[in-house]
């Protein structure tokens, strides 16, 4: 917890929060806009990191709390902080700094004006931030301030109080919080054997705190003898515990009437039943619910699963996202599915017509370019924090008075970033060769007609359970602006169509989940999208994985690939990773891909000879999850080979480039790359990003 200070108000931040709201009211002014010209934009602007992000709203609607980021984006020493400010005004009330590479994790108000934050360390772009165990919560002028939890400094120092003493030795998570908000949270721990071995992340236990933010005091509410459990919590009682099982099978218990967990039958609730909260008056349970294992529903039931009712069900995909009322009734009034659009943006469907529904339909109607979320929402409901985003625009937020309709503009993410200057981010969906459908997106270049383009295509990570989305992708939007269409697919493993869609990436590495890469860029290519002559492809991690294998598997195809974080061989991934460290880790290897010999025969060493297209090897030297011995080892087998590749790797970086100059110089690279053996020349850029 070294380094955190708070701090008062800072003119500097008013001016720079400010601007942005100017250029928000100007992007709000031209939603109706069409798409500009094409015009070439700096790199740097693709690299730059959001300044402000993550904004949440005080209950009584007169704070929110963001996470900023303040260092230049060209040391690796990254640098964040927490600003609290009044709304409308922006001014700041009180500004919470962090230890480098450290951010906030989880940020959430535990009461009218305090707040509570967990902290979390990044360590690629690729990779979430990791929570580190340690806890602060202030009022909204920055007064009272008191570390929570702390992992690092426990039984160090007099800051580890008593208080802390009295909670596990294990890094906390936040679990919910009482309802109405009263200054508590509830703090979930998952235990550790105390003769494991220093490298082993298995957990055996699940303890459950109620914390009061102000005096720290934390009072056990119950526990469970399995580890990584969540819990849902009702009026102080945990009513339901879940989670998964090593082999990645759902698991939910429940209090019988002596008090203790029974874990409940799969055969009454389904593969997948997940409780998500209980509505006020106690007696209506909401949950994602899959019989089958086909894609989640969203239901309602009573406290004990029965009596179910569906309140909203696709067939094709998931419910992914739920829109909510006032706090004080926590009733969801509209719900998206995954891949599922109206249009060029999600669809909604509404579960009522109250007030919140119509004025949410109200803002859809006026913003016809954005999808509108609302992102937080006073207590009383008479503040709403809306979100404009769409797969051109990062995202720009404001404050709506709900009872006189205005709607003040507050910042943009990414205010550099112009969405009629980012090329159309276009849902798809297509057919692979067995006949079932997939969907994905294709992003295209403006100012040209979609016919015979170069086209890169973008796997995603993963590869069981991310997908990609209708939102600003910057990789995408960068190679859109240098004349590509770029193509990403959510093949067989990715999430948002149920788990049987997710488990049916098992085995499938090397051959279905490629396939179905291949079967989309062939469509594009039918499509007359794509000229077949000019096909390059880069991902990230198994991405990165995937721009080895395409060019493998169809080696008319491609003519250039670029491996990012990459895995090259999977038994350096068995033997090396952070993965192995524990059984889940460990029997995910075993299910998805198999046996130790399993993983050589689908790794792209074993296969390095059928690979003859130039490659841009990428990678950090501090990568943890893909260990830099993949790209060393692609590079020494290429050199033997006689076979072209280029050469990136900053020895600092871990999963996925952070530092700014680091990824403009990635953007840069991959430019030229894919120039040079897509479209045949190397055009050389001397632009400045503008000023925001």
């Amino acid at each position: 917890m070294a380094g955190r200070e708070a701090h008062g108000n800072s003119q500097g931040e008013i001016v720079m929060l400010l601007r942005y709201r100017l250029l928000l009211g100007a992007a709000l002014l031209c939603t109706g806009c069409a798409a500009g010209a094409a015009t070439l934009l700096p790199a740097r602007d693709f690299a730059r990191h959001p300044p402000i992000s993550n904004p949440v709203l005080s209950p009584d609607g007169r704070h929110i709390a963001v996470a900023l980021k303040t260092d230049d984006g060209k040391s690796d020493e990254a640098k964040h902080e927490i600003a609290i400010m009044e709304v409308p005004s922006l001014k700041v009330t009180a500004r919470l700094g962090f230890a480098p590479h450290t951010l906030a994790g989880q940020m959430l108000w535990v009461g009218p004006d305090r707040l509570l934050v967990s902290e979390a360390r990044e360590s690629g772009s690729l990779d979430a931030p990791g929570l580190i165990g340690e806890l602060v919560a202030l009022d909204a002028d920055g007064k009272n301030q008191r570390v929570i939890y702390s992992f690092l400094d426990r039984g160090k120092t007099v800051r580890s109080q008593m208080n802390i003493l009295a909670m596990p030795a294990a890094y906390p998570e936040i679990a919910g919080l009482p309802q109405p908000k009263n200054g508590h949270v509830f703090l979930s721990f998952s235990i550790l054997p105390e003769n494991r071995n220093g490298q082993s992340y298995d957990t055996m236990r699940t303890e459950l705190y109620d914390v009061d933010t102000v005096t720290g005091k934390p009072s056990k509410v119950t526990q469970i003898d399995i580890g990584d459990m969540n819990f849902l919590v009702h009026k102080g009682q945990a009513l339901y515990a879940y989670g998964m099982t090593d082999h990645w099978d759902p698991i939910i218990y429940a209090r019988d009437a002596e008090g203790a967990w029974v874990k409940l039958d799969p055969a009454r609730f389904g593969k997948v039943f997940v409780p998500l909260s209980v509505a006020p008056d106690g007696h209506t349970l909401y949950a994602a619910y899959s019989e089958n294992g086909g894609p989640t529903q969203f239901v309602q039931t009573d406290p004990h699963g029965n009596h179910r009712k569906v309140l909203g069900a696709n067939a094709f995909g998931s419910f992914e996202d739920l829109i909510w009322g006032p706090e004080a009734a926590r009733t969801p009034f509209g719900i998206t599915f995954a891949d599922v659009f109206d249009g060029a943006r999600p669809a909604v469907t509404y579960l009522d017509d109250s007030r919140w529904a119509q004025i949410h339909k109200q803002l859809m109607q006026q913003f016809p370019q954005f999808f509108i979320d609302f992102a937080g929402m006073s207590q009383d409901g008479a503040k709403i924090l809306v979100h404009a985003y769409s797969g051109r625009d990062p995202g720009t937020y404001a404050l709506l008075d709900s009872a006189s309709m205005q709607l003040t503009p507050l910042f943009q993410s990414a205010p550099w970033i112009k969405g009629e200057q980012i090329g159309e981010r276009r849902p798809i969906r297509f057919k692979n060769r067995d006949g079932q459908e997939l969907a994905g997106f294709l992003t295209l270049p403006l100012g040209v007609a979609a016919k015979n383009l170069p086209l890169v295509l973008i796997p995603h990570g993963g590869p069981i359970g991310p997908s990609d989305s209708w939102t600003y992708d910057a990789d995408a939007a960068f190679l859109a602006n240098r004349g590509y269409a770029v193509l990403q697919v959510n093949y067989r493993g990715s999430g948002g169509r149920g788990m049987n869609f997710e488990r049916s990436g098992y085995g499938q590495f090397a051959t279905g989940m490629q396939n179905d890469l291949l079967d989309g860029v062939h469509w594009a290519i039918a499509q007359g999208i794509a000229d077949k002559n000019r096909i390059g492809v880069y991902g990230g991690s198994f991405g990165g994985y995937s721009a080895l294998m395409q060019p493998i598997l169809a080696p008319d195809l491609y003519k250039a690939a670029i491996d990012y974080v990459g895995v090259y061989d999977w038994t350096i991934e068995f033997d090396r990773a952070d993965t192995k460290r524990s059984r889940g880790g460990r029997n995910y290897w075993a299910q998805a891909i198999g046996t130790r010999e399993q993983a050589r025969a689908i790794s792209p060493v074993a296969m390095i000879d059928k690979f003859n297209v130039p490659v841009l090897i990428v990678h950090g030297g501090a990568d943890p999850r893909v260990p830099i011995q993949n790209a060393e080892a692609l590079r020494d087998k290429l050199e033997k080979s006689g076979k072209q590749y280029d050469w990136l790797v900053f020895p600092k970086e871990g999963h996925g480039f952070y530092t700014e100059d680091h990824r403009e110089a990635l953007y840069a690279k991959m430019e030229t790359f894919f120039a040079a053996y897509l479209r045949g020349s190397v055009r050389v850029l001397d632009l400045k990003p503008a000023a925001p």
